[in-house]
């Protein structure tokens, strides 16, 4: 006997037939969670090699629970990008082995800015997925004054220009980042929202808020919401109590060769607040 299949039933059928692709997950959650399924919206000349193929970068880590990501401060900033299967994929912004060197610099006439002299063409976004399809997508930061990781949503691949780019997605993929990827002795900062990679109905909406924030206020500089406060910094560890023999058997220290009290930090000078974004180049 031949079963006819409802809508629904051929529906529950159809995401079954396809959970393995996506880790078990639920695709339309994982839409839901972090975004539609994207193609790049651009890739450029440097990324592919004559056959057309994109390259991967050479540093990337696909972050897990079992095995997570590693920032480290010396080699931001970092690339994110939210995969198929709803995993983070970090890469560092190295320079493409098929990319220029620019020994006097340049000008780039789309953001008015000047890049100096030594600027290299660097893996982007697309180079962690292959040129594939991705998610929201955007960028992890660091921060020396406050010894903070910030995370943003500026990708011009994956995020800018796509009409399924939320606040809400954004601080699912850094609840996620912050799951699964080690900041070592940093931690982690506020997570900016760029309202020139939101989608155009979000953006207009966004800048009639009271809450709105500028990298310059007085030009009026990237836009941005802060859509998840700065995680509290993990205790540290307790240091070992010394035993009362072992400190009888130390010298005592002499007054003079004492360690001079350390300077005061200088009074009316505030931390300033990171950045939002890196630059406004659209990697």
């Amino acid at each position: 006997m031949r079963m006819s299949l409802t809508p629904s039933l051929l529906r529950t059928a159809l995401v079954c037939t396809f959970l393995p692709a996506f880790g078990g997950q639920d695709p339309d959650l994982l839409d839901k969670q972090y975004g539609t399924l994207q193609q790049p919206a651009y890739i450029k000349h440097y990324e592919a090699d004559k056959g057309g193929k994109v390259l991967l970068n050479p540093y990337l880590q696909v972050a897990t629970k079992d095995h997570p990501g590693i920032l480290d401060p010396k080699h931001a900033p970092y690339n994110w990008v939210i995969d198929a299967e709803g995993r983070v994929g970090i890469i560092q912004e190295a320079a493409h082995p098929l990319g220029r060197t620019y020994e006097k610099g340049f000008y780039r006439p789309e953001d008015k800015s000047k890049r100096k002299p030594g600027t290299t063409e660097n893996y982007g976004h697309v180079s962690a997925l292959a040129g594939g399809m991705g998610r929201i997508s955007g960028e992890i930061l660091y921060d020396k004054g406050t010894n903070t990781f910030t995370v943003n949503n500026k990708s011009g691949r994956y995020s800018k220009n796509n009409a399924d780019r939320t606040p809400e997605q954004l601080v699912n993929a850094a609840a996620l980042i912050r799951e699964v990827v080690d900041p070592g002795s940093a931690t982690w900062g506020p997570v900016f929202y760029l309202l020139e990679y939101a989608p155009e109905d979000i953006r207009e909406e966004s800048l009639k808020r009271p809450d709105v924030a500028y990298d310059d206020a007085a030009k009026k500089s990237r836009p941005h919401l802060t859509v998840m406060p700065a995680a509290p910094a993990a205790p540290k560890a307790a240091k070992p109590a010394v035993k009362a023999e072992e400190a009888e058997a130390k010298p005592a220290v002499a007054a003079s060769k004492a360690p001079a009290p350390k300077a005061e930090p200088v009074k009316g000078k505030k931390a300033k607040k990171p950045k939002a974004a890196n630059n406004d180049d659209p990697s």
